[in-house]
């Protein structure tokens, strides 16, 4: 015991340590990437292609739908109210033509 120490390394160890290590690797082939692996970025550009297609088809049907919703909806309320109830209103609030122009000014 004490403070000598009792393990000793066999003499050139250390030399042919990395030969050996090397030695029990197995030798790696070189091989060829698969065919999924070359083409996988070619299948990004043609996935993210189709989702904007996709997206603008989508998008323009919408925009037709909620342009002709809104077309229907402003004419069935443009026949409902016309220019005598605009006065009828004003008529009531007491408004002349000078507070509503100031109103509408002021809400700018």
């Amino acid at each position: 015991m004490g403070n000598k120490n009792p393990f000793t390394v066999p003499e050139g160890y250390f030399e042919q340590l990395a030969g050996d290590i090397m030695n029990k690797i197995p030798a790696q082939k070189e091989q060829k990437p698969a065919l999924i692996k070359r083409l996988r970025p070619l299948l990004y550009a043609a996935a993210c292609v189709c989702i904007a297609v996709f997206g603008v088809v989508i998008y323009q049907n919408l925009d037709k739908q909620t342009n002709e919703t809104m077309k229907g909806n402003f004419s069935q309320h443009a026949t409902e109210y016309n220019d005598s109830y605009i006065d009828e209103a004003t008529d009531y609030a007491m408004f002349d033509n000078n507070e509503i122009y100031a109103s509408l000014l002021a809400d700018m």
